[in-house]
């Protein structure tokens, strides 16, 4: 128990710190373009209430804090499990135990970006539609449990096949765009119409996003457990 909360922390700490980094970036190269934008507008406009924080501006900043918070967390879920691994090895963790404490840090930022998101809603319409929160935890659960599944796979390869692997997918990507407009061209506007009625329900995009997170998270956990030291 002590080693999985301390790598907990670590991960939870490593994180952390490249969110600030993220958010700190962003906000940077912003602050640099409002600069720019004064020196060839030639004038400073500031009203008086533009510093002050109302409830457009609170939403806002929750808006992009959490989804600076779910971005952050699919690139540390890319890049990192490797890294990761090779310090949790090192200090005598097992894989269990490091991949449970990577999940438990994921759960925890996942919660927080999503009661982000329910606030978000309480402060433009005052009340809480879970059939749409209920959406976004999905969404958020899609890509993260992708990434991890992706970044774990990574972890078990060689540099080489790590480009294979990255031209394939993106192969595979335009593939699949060229089969859609294929087929949005061959199909008739009224047989895409009722194609997409009858697949057109909660139940079952949810279902469809269950299953995919089931299998993310399966392929993350193998190739986790699989995971062997390199020496590239």
């Amino acid at each position: 128990m002590e080693k999985l909360n301390k790598q907990y922390l670590k991960q939870l700490s490593h994180y952390s710190w490249l969110t600030l980094i993220a958010i700190i970036s962003i906000l940077g190269v912003s602050a640099v373009f409002y600069l720019l934008a004064i020196l060839f507008s030639g004038h400073i406009e500031v009203e008086a209430g533009s510093i002050s924080i109302d409830g457009g501006n609170l939403v806002s900043m929750l808006a992009f804090l959490s989804d600076m918070m779910v971005l952050v967390l699919v690139f540390f879920s890319i890049c990192t499990p490797y890294q990761i691994f090779k310090e949790a090895i090192a200090n005598g963790v097992s894989r269990w135990t490091n991949w449970l404490a990577h999940h438990l840090m994921v759960i925890t930022v996942l919660v927080v970006a999503w009661l982000m998101n329910v606030l978000i809603e309480l402060l433009q319409s005052g009340t809480v539609t879970w059939s749409q929160q209920w959406a976004i935890i999905i969404s958020m659960l899609i890509g993260v449990t992708t990434a991890g599944a992706l970044g774990n796979l990574y972890g078990l390869m060689s540099m080489r096949w790590k480009i294979i692997l990255t031209i394939a997918l993106l192969a595979s990507f335009f593939v699949l765009c060229w089969l859609a407009v294929r087929l949005v061209l061959l199909v008739t506007p009224e047989r895409a119409v009722m194609m997409i009625q009858s697949i057109n329900h909660p139940i079952v995009w949810n279902g469809l996003g269950l299953i995919w997170v089931a299998l993310m998270v399966g392929i993350d956990y193998l190739c986790a457990l699989h995971m062997q030291l390199r020496r590239d």
